[in-house]
């Protein structure tokens, strides 16, 4: 979840990045950088902790602060308040008594760093840190260590409902992150870290400024550059270039809402629609509104681009905890080259946390099952005595798990997650109830392609995973119907359907076995219930602090547990999310912190919040193109000045239609009779 030092600058959201030669330029630089400074750090997926100093001159110690507006966290949460914060059993507590240790024994001794860098009086400014206990998420790693990411400030902040004040800098108008970076004495770091760690080998930890990169191999961009990249524009027409072609002519539409032909919205550099366009899945003219096309293929270049070129970037680097490419990404520093603010370069992780394995599916998984693996077909035993008679390990092994999903949320996906380690294939299938269709407060109806949509963006880390909505209303008729001797599954399949030891789920299918179609095996769903998982430490604890928890429906309704996903919770957190920061943070547990804001986007949802967050990109601009800009997809500022200003972007597509992609796009719109 999103600590309070919030999110981190892609390259495109950089303020000075207005084009893909804008784009070209930064990696550019990063190869610059990289030659002669060695790269920077690797970003870690660790525990974000936020330190600051607090009490007078006779009394100063270092504190612990989550970034809300709880007086606990403005004050400071100091060793003795520790248990306040963290109720017990909380996985932080030892973790923060330890780190507190460290700093609090070192204190003495960096007390002229802490001046210099602004800590020593002014609790809003902050040492943002993640820390490791012997592994990270994606490497093991046999050391324990903190690493001290940069120096941050709270903006001042009121609490809208009960006036509490949260001191700190001016925020800038339309800036509703809850910090900044701030700029600091990069030696003064330095002094800072070597003093920490004399006191942190004692407690087995190690320190670092950073965990620094070190350069393996020369960057060279020419092959990725030369790479073609194909936009698939109808059935029969398609435009391929180079990728250092498209970047030529590409602008940055950064967070432009675009409409798709369904109705839906979503926005320019959203993973999903990148992905659909780089599989060329449905052509253009099928899948976006004409006049949102150019900005939906600059999007997809963009993120194609830093995707592979970060990827060039990182495989040239090693670290003390292995290969860069095993982790999230690399961070870079150096107000010269990139701006006052650090950028993050992740490479595949930019689609969703896919590692170094996304993009390596060869040409025969790329057929049939979008996912990457097809479903039975042609090559299945034409025999049905002949599939039953097939050795086990070869049976085609198909996990459905079928659900409304008002939304889809990270319960759910725990649940696929564990099928897609246990089957060749996951179905998620969505039914498409009528009369007891969900809503969220606002009104606005959850549909079958809203759930689709969400779901594409939680699983878009499993390649073995497909989703799939059914015209029936009953999740249990969806499922019987696709089991049943009409559905796709061939003779000498193995089926698991994904149900939950929870409740009475297992029990709603207990009429399965008379369905299936004849020669299909199916697992008993007693056999193959899962136990569900529950929300974090960290949400159970801002809940229970939360005056969100007053409506939270598990909270007010009898039989429920809190501590279980609750679609009806998710819901009433939608509900609140447009005005109350803390709603949105909770939303993080349910969707994932990297996906917050598409789901948000898939709703039609406008916090006001985006990529950003953290203020990373802030000063140089970037906000101002980020998702809510202007009011939002759906509370636009002013509509008449975007009409003119389209008409203008028309007239110019026009004037330069030999130059531009564009016109390719609009004359096969007019040879198809779209457009006249």
């Amino acid at each position: 979840m999103g600590g309070a030092a919030g999110h981190m600058a892609h390259p495109f959201d950089l303020g000075w990045v207005n084009s893909g030669s804008d784009l070209l330029d930064f990696f550019e630089k990063a190869k610059t950088f990289v030659e002669k400074k060695g790269a920077g750090a690797v970003k870690i997926d660790g525990v974000n902790v936020s330190f600051k100093v607090v009490g007078d001159d006779e009394n100063k110690q270092f504190a612990v602060d989550r970034g809300s507006l709880k007086p606990i966290d403005i004050e400071g949460i100091t060793m003795d308040r520790v248990d306040d914060r963290f109720p017990e059993g909380h996985g932080m507590r030892p973790a923060i008594r330890t780190l507190l240790s460290i700093l609090n024994a070192a204190l003495p001794d960096i007390k002229s760093e802490l001046e210099e860098l602004g800590m020593w009086v002014d609790p809003s400014r902050f040492l943002n840190t993640e820390y490791v206990e012997g592994t990270t998420n994606v490497t093991e790693y046999d050391e324990n260590f903190l690493a001290i990411h940069g120096l941050s400030q709270f903006y001042h902040k009121i609490h809208s409902r009960n006036g509490q004040e949260r001191p700190g800098m001016e925020r800038p108008e339309g800036v509703k992150a809850p910090s900044v970076e701030v700029p600091y004495n990069p030696k003064t770091m330095e002094n800072l870290v070597k003093k920490l760690n004399i006191v942190a080998e004692e407690y087995g930890f190690q320190v670092y400024g950073s965990v620094p990169t070190e350069k393996m191999d020369e960057i060279d961009f020419s092959s990725t550059l030369s790479q073609p990249f194909t936009v698939k524009v109808s059935d029969d027409r398609e435009i391929t270039k180079s990728l250092k072609e498209w970047l030529s002519e590409a602008t940055n539409p950064r967070y432009k809402v675009v409409k798709l032909k369904d109705g839906s919205r979503t926005h320019a550099l959203h993973k999903q629609l990148y992905m659909n366009i780089l599989n060329g899945e449905t052509p253009i003219v099928n899948l976006i509104e004409d006049s949102d096309a150019e900005a939906a293929i600059y999007g997809a270049v963009l993120m194609h681009a830093t995707r592979m070129l970060g990827n060039d970037v990182m495989r040239s680097l090693t670290s003390p905890m292995g290969d860069v490419m095993n982790h999230e990404g690399i961070v870079m520093r150096d107000e010269k080259l990139f701006g006052s603010n650090p950028v993050k370069i992740t490479g595949d992780f930019i689609v969703g946390n896919l590692g170094g394995g996304f993009g390596q599916v060869t040409e025969e998984e790329g057929e049939g099952y979008r996912s990457g693996r097809a479903l039975p077909d042609s090559d299945a035993p034409n025999n049905e005595a002949e599939a039953q008679a097939g050795p086990e390990e070869s049976r085609q092994k198909i996990a459905l798990i079928p659900g409304a999903f008002k939304p889809p949320h990270r319960g759910h996906l725990g649940m696929v997650e564990e099928y897609a380690q246990r089957a060749d294939n996951v179905v998620v299938l969505i039914s498409s109830p009528v009369k007891s269709s969900r809503k969220l407060p606002n009104g606005r109806e959850i549909t079958a392609d809203d759930s689709k949509k969400i779901w594409e963006t939680l699983v878009s880390h499993l390649p073995n995973v497909e989703v799939q909505i059914s015209p029936h209303a009953s999740p249990i008729t969806a499922t019987y119907d696709f089991i049943g001797k009409d559905g796709p599954l061939e003779p000498g399949t193995e089926v698991i359907l994904g149900v939950s030891n929870k409740g009475r789920d297992v029990d709603r299918f207990s009429q399965a076995e008379g369905y299936v179609k004849e020669g299909v095996i199916l697992t008993p769903p007693g056999y193959s219930a899962i136990d569900p998982i529950s929300h974090s430490t960290y949400y159970m604890d801002i809940l229970g602090h939360s005056p969100l928890k007053d409506e939270m429906p598990s909270m007010t309704t009898s039989g429920k547990d809190p501590r279980d996903f609750h679609a009806s919770d998710m819901r009433y957190l939608l509900g609140q999310a447009e005005s109350d920061e803390e709603a949105v943070e909770l939303l993080e547990d349910f969707t994932g912190e990297d996906n917050i804001f598409d789901v948000l986007a898939i709703l039609g949802l406008n916090t006001g919040l985006n990529e950003l967050a953290g203020g990373n990109a802030m000063a140089a601009g970037a906000v101002a193109g980020a998702v809510g800009a202007q009011g939002g997809p759906w509370k636009r500022g002013n509509l008449d000045q975007e009409n003119e200003e389209e008409k203008k972007r028309s007239r110019l597509k026009k004037e330069n239609a030999d130059l531009s992609m564009v016109d390719e796009i609009m004359r096969l719109f007019t040879e198809r009779g779209i457009m006249r």
